[in-house]
């Protein structure tokens, strides 16, 4: 699989940051990846936890373009999207010309409403979640969901259970992957 390398480098579990080289390095890793993870286990109530916490150091609209391009999220409306709505009626064609005006200025209101109107754009670049699952069932036609998955969310939801269980998992007293392996180990 080709992965563009300046999306590669913006993105930092994929590149060692300290030694700015190739070298794999697994704690570097691992450390830059907990940021895009959540760090609360599951709860049986409702607790708040910033899901965006590895792009709160970024203006607000470049993190939510990076959450975009890594998470697949869809942060707001498409340009197509806002179109259809300007076409339809439901924005009104005052106020959409008084935010152009107030934005970027009388003198380059034509400008602006033509490349919001009419202008074409370049493809929105693809989600990398999902993209090596995708590749390896095209390519490989191997579906790593439907092999992982249930094994997954079974130890998983042992794991993490907070005594509802009849059973309680193996290994408690350790984290999930050292527990894994003292299983492993065992069996």
């Amino acid at each position: 699989m080709n992965i563009d390398n300046s999306t590669v480098a913006e993105h930092p579990p994929f590149r060692d940051a300290a030694t700015k080289n190739t070298e794999f390095d697994e704690h570097a890793v691992l450390h830059d990846l907990k940021h895009y993870l959540p760090a609360q286990a599951p709860l049986k109530d409702f607790i708040h936890h910033n899901t965006l916490h590895a792009f709160q150091h970024m203006n607000f609209y470049d993190g939510l373009r990076h959450a975009s391009e890594i998470f697949g999220y869809k942060p707001s409306l498409t340009l197509h999207e806002y179109r259809a709505l300007y076409n339809e009626k439901r924005i009104r064609v005052d106020v959409l010309d008084q935010v152009i005006k107030t934005r970027k200025g009388a003198a380059h209101f034509q400008e602006w409403k033509n490349k919001l109107l009419y202008a074409e754009y370049g493809k929105k670049p693809t989600t990398r979640i999902g993209s090596v699952r995708s590749h390896w069932k095209s390519q490989f036609k191997i579906d790593l969901d439907s092999l992982v998955h249930p094994i997954l969310f079974r130890i998983l939801c042992s794991y993490l259970d907070q005594g509802i269980s009849i059973w309680n998992f193996p290994v408690w007293n350790k984290g999930l992957l050292e527990s894994i392996r003292e299983i492993e180990r065992a069996s």
